[in-house]
């Protein structure tokens, strides 16, 4: 007799993002793509509908009427929402000027308003009827919950694992506990101070906690106590296997990313080297895409000699664009300031680069967590001072087989610790078992 398979638990996310196809932040709804759609629901908190084969059950607390409830207590504040791939008219004018919101705190860095967002949560109206509704509806076994930078959310996170009584587990892909990223503003250390009294609370009790790196895991270990596992970006490997590259002449290099928190700095840097390096014959060809419009000294540093600014493409083109290229660059500023601002955090795009077994050429400082991979796993030609940057691009000129070497060095640590198999089988396995020992 054939043994009955067990349906996997009801899992219920909690997050900021809502699930959406045509979304740069599709690291979990990838993960959660091993699920069974009828067995998972989120709840989340920015503007906008979601559009995901992975879930079918939302629900929406909506950011602009917790506002909204601070003076008018009767705002209805939660409600379930349905997969959609466009947006109606008051979703549309709701998602820009929610965008705009976050648009200027972004650009002006403001700790106060990050702090002043939260104290708005903290007495806006959140805990609903409709919140525990949809609880009572979706009954999970299990609880997923990512560690965010903001109160609210830690305490949205708090009361749900409270009230339903499920396991919780954890996951931690940037550095949301210490004070690092504070410097010298005082707003900053209140508002980390306040997040820390609920997100410490919430990676000591849960019952399992996923990391994006090793940096991570072994500074939880150190500071908590906690035993970890990783979770990050998988690769399925059943279709795919290295390909030794033809270098080109030039050198094609290729950086496709945002331009936010120093990188554009970064990339000026390399500019400047590679500009050095072309001085007679254009040895490099440099072309960098991103979605931000840049500055006069960024597009000044990107029109020298061999260097090209190439703005924003489709995910199709860029995929075209990266298989082309010799060396694919990864870059965060080496600006303290920055760099702690990106500590712990796991770029999906270097995933992206061990995929395709091209040469990554990666820097940045040895302290954030994706260039203590690579160092640590000699899979990239790795720069941390700005002065090596120009010897290091005529060490690779100069030795096209180190391309070839380095590229089949970022594709076999992809098979050894991003398979997508076993990273998934782990996942579903944690689950389960958790689902099966409760609280």
């Amino acid at each position: 007799m054939s043994e009955i398979k067990k349906p996997l638990p009801k899992v219920l996310s909690v997050n900021i993002n809502v699930w959406r196809d045509d979304s740069a932040i599709r690291t979990l709804p990838e993960i959660f793509a091993c699920w069974e759609k009828d067995r998972l629901a989120q709840i989340y908190t920015r503007a906008g509908v979601p559009c995901t084969p992975v879930c079918d059950e939302f629900l929406r607390i909506n950011e602009n009427a917790i506002i909204k409830s601070i003076y008018k207590r009767q705002t209805k504040t939660a409600q379930p929402v349905f997969n959609s791939k466009n947006l109606d008219t008051n979703e549309d004018k709701e998602l820009k000027k929610e965008q705009q919101r976050y648009k200027k705190a972004r650009k002006r860095h403001s700790w106060f308003m990050t702090l002043c967002r939260d104290l708005v949560w903290a007495m806006g109206k959140w805990k609903t009827k409709e919140l525990d509704e949809f609880l009572d509806k979706v009954s999970p076994d299990v609880l997923f919950m990512p560690i965010y930078p903001v109160v609210y959310m830690a305490r949205l996170q708090n009361y749900i694992a409270k009230y339903t009584k499920k396991p919780v587990v954890c996951y931690l892909a940037d550095d949301n506990f210490s004070y690092k990223i504070c410097g010298k503003n005082l707003f900053a250390y209140i508002h980390r101070f306040w997040l820390r009294t609920k997100t410490i609370d919430m990676i000591k009790s849960c019952q399992k906690l996923f990391v994006i790196a090793p940096k991570t895991k072994e500074e939880c270990k150190s500071l908590f106590g906690k035993d970890t596992e990783y979770l990050t970006r998988a690769i399925d490997f059943s279709n795919l296997e290295f390909k030794e590259p033809e270098v080109n002449t030039p050198l094609k290099m290729v950086y496709a990313g945002k331009l936010i928190i120093g990188r554009d700095k970064a990339l000026m840097k390399i500019a400047q080297a590679v500009s050095k390096i072309n001085r007679q014959d254009v040895k490099i060809s440099f072309e960098v895409y991103a979605p931000q419009s840049p500055n006069k000294d960024f597009l000044k540093a990107m029109s020298q000699k061999g260097c090209s600014f190439m703005g924003s493409v489709d995910k199709a083109e860029l995929e075209k664009i990266q298989e082309n290229a010799d060396v694919l660059v990864f870059a965060e500023s080496l600006d303290k300031k920055h760099y702690n601002a990106a500590r712990l955090s796991f770029s999906t795009k270097i995933t992206d680069y061990f995929k395709s077994g091209k040469c990554i050429f990666a820097l940045g400082s040895k302290e954030i967590a994706p260039m203590d991979y690579l160092i640590k796993e000699d899979a990239a030609i790795t720069v941390t001072d700005y002065k090596d940057i120009e010897a290091s691009l005529i060490r690779l000129c100069d030795n096209p087989e180190l391309i070839k070497q380095y590229g089949k060095k970022a594709f076999d640590l992809a098979v050894r610790n991003h398979d997508a198999k076993a990273i998934l089988d782990n996942f579903k396995k944690t689950l389960c078992d958790l689902a099966e020992q409760g609280v």
